[in-house]
């Protein structure tokens, strides 16, 4: 039991039975630090209601992934925060459902979706960087490999001719 379900049982048990606080304690087994102390805690109504509506918009993403739009959004939350509460809420990584959505995907995989290989930045954003650097990314393509390996080198093989003493 959590200490709000604790102190909850206890305020009840006072009141509907008439008990004093240190019995009502030992019957449910709470400690009176737990039952007099209060949570110092910040309320987090709008950061869980967004957490909520992100992970209902989106159906496959975990708390990580959630984690990251926040902090685009501009929540400071670390991960551990945004952990508890996506637990806290009941929240899961869905099934995929069948797709209606294929051009409003593709605008969203490109457009809205942050991806883990980009550092966390959608496809466009990271178009956009590789286009501002112009013509480093072009001064760099000679020295790029080829994708095919070179044929490897016949080996010559010259016919020894037997030394004569003479």
């Amino acid at each position: 039991m959590t200490p709000a379900v604790r102190r909850e049982a206890v305020a009840h048990l006072v009141k509907t039975y008439r008990m004093s606080e240190r019995r009502a304690r030992s019957v449910i087994g709470a400690d009176r630090s737990t039952i007099r102390c209060r949570s110092s805690r910040p309320d987090d109504a709008e950061l869980r209601e967004r957490l909520r509506t992100l992970a209902g918009e989106r159906r496959r993403f975990g708390y990580r992934r959630l984690h990251v739009l926040l902090r685009q959004e501009g929540h400071v939350v670390n991960r551990k925060k945004a952990q508890r509460l996506y637990r806290e809420e009941g929240l899961s990584v869905r099934k995929r459902r069948g797709r209606s959505a294929i051009a409003r995907w593709v605008e969203d995989y490109n457009a809205a979706r942050p991806h883990s290989a980009l550092g966390y930045q959608t496809p466009m954003e990271y178009a956009a960087k590789l286009t501002a650097m112009g013509d480093r990314v072009h001064a760099t393509e000679p020295l790029r490999r080829s994708p095919i390996a070179p044929s490897a080198q016949r080996r010559q093989i010259h016919p020894r001719t037997p030394v004569t003493d003479g």
